[in-house]
């Protein structure tokens, strides 16, 4: 006990039988010593019985080696533990590096994520700066906007030379252009910063809503029937939708069609697709440049033309729009000429 105060073994061998005190007494208390808690004690013993050996192990020994020993066995069971003794300090070793590794790793994931969360924040506010600069440029452009279309519409009323006449009209034109696109700014902004706010969700059948929209467009718009034309292809399936939103979507489409078919009729046709409704809008036109249908897609480029450069703004505004519907526009060309819409709804059971 007093060699234990100044020096550290690597292992113990005790007998259990000592003139001044038991071994299970010397063992308790050099275990008592933190320093000492993982260093192995073997008892040498002639006491095998049950009992003596249960008293070694509860007093804190490893292993016990009975009297009379051969040394090539006493050898081998101190060789053993102090193999293990190494085995335990080096696991030990590697778990509290392995431990440090944890919290370096911790700390850096802790500061990465404290970055990302700055960083979220920033670009939230720049988002929202920049929408409401869009919102605001867009609000400020319509009240001069209004002044001018009303003024171009006084001096139309007037008997002008055609050259004056030719200015006004393209006056009019790139007027009611600019209005178109201060509005849809207005709209996608909207959307963007307050879309769920703004969204009045529904569940309906989509072939009656159809049905009634495109009743209600060919009276509003003055369309014959045979210029538009509606197949319903698959009856109550029902979509979940703001039925406002979707009216506009539509109109997009089928106003663009209408302006490129050719003088051919324009047809709406639904059909089902595994667990999505299927709304196409097929028209005899040109067809779009390859360009739109790469970029279909993504944000609104305005260096991509389609038609006329107003369908960018108007694509991007229909897709936000369904994007809330958790549907998606994909836009292709038939081989046989014209172009094919299709505005994918998930079912809603």
């Amino acid at each position: 006990l007093e060699w234990t105060e100044n020096a550290l073994f690597d292992l113990i061998l005790m007998d259990i039988m000592m003139p001044d005190i038991s071994g299970y007494e010397a063992c308790r208390k050099i275990k008592e010593k933190n320093r000492y808690k993982d260093v192995p004690v073997i008892f040498l013993t002639a006491k095998t019985d049950t009992e003596s050996l249960a008293k070694a192990f509860d007093a804190g020994g490893v292993d016990y080696v009975s009297k009379p020993f051969r040394p090539e066995e006493l050898l081998a069971r101190v060789a053993t533990h102090l193999e293990l003794k190494q085995r335990r300090e080096e696991l030990k070793e590697l778990n509290a590096h392995l431990e440090e590794k944890v919290r370096e790793r911790t700390r850096q994931l802790q500061e990465a994520n404290a970055k990302l969360s700055i960083a979220l924040k920033d670009l939230q506010e720049l988002d929202a700066t920049k929408n409401d600069f869009l919102h605001m440029v867009s609000h400020e452009l319509r009240t001069p906007l209004n002044g001018i279309l009303g003024g171009v519409e006084l001096l139309k009323m007037h008997d002008f030379p055609e050259d004056i006449k030719g200015y006004l009209e393209i006056l009019d034109i790139s007027t009611r252009r600019l209005e178109r696109f201060s509005y849809q700014a207005l709209n996608i902004s909207e959307l963007q910063t307050r879309g769920s706010k703004v969204m009045k969700m529904k569940i309906f059948s989509l072939s009656d809503f159809l049905k009634d929209f495109i009743q209600q467009y060919r009276e509003e718009k003055a369309v014959p029937e045979d210029t538009l034309l509606f197949d319903p292809g698959v009856e109550s399936a029902l979509v979940e939708a703001d039925p406002g939103y979707l009216k506009k979507v539509l109109s997009i489409f089928i106003e663009n069609a209408l302006e490129y078919a050719a003088h051919q009729p324009v047809q709406l046709r639904l059909t089902k697709e595994k667990e999505k409704l299927v709304c196409l809008v097929l028209d005899h036109g040109p067809g779009f440049p390859e360009t739109m249908l790469q970029e279909s897609m993504h944000s609104y480029k305005p260096g991509i033309e389609h038609k006329d450069q107003k369908t960018g703004l108007n694509l991007r505004f229909a897709q936000i729009i369904m994007q809330h519907f958790k549907g998606e526009i994909q836009l292709s060309n038939a081989r046989e000429g014209g172009a094919i819409v299709r505005m994918v709804f998930p079912v809603k059971n």
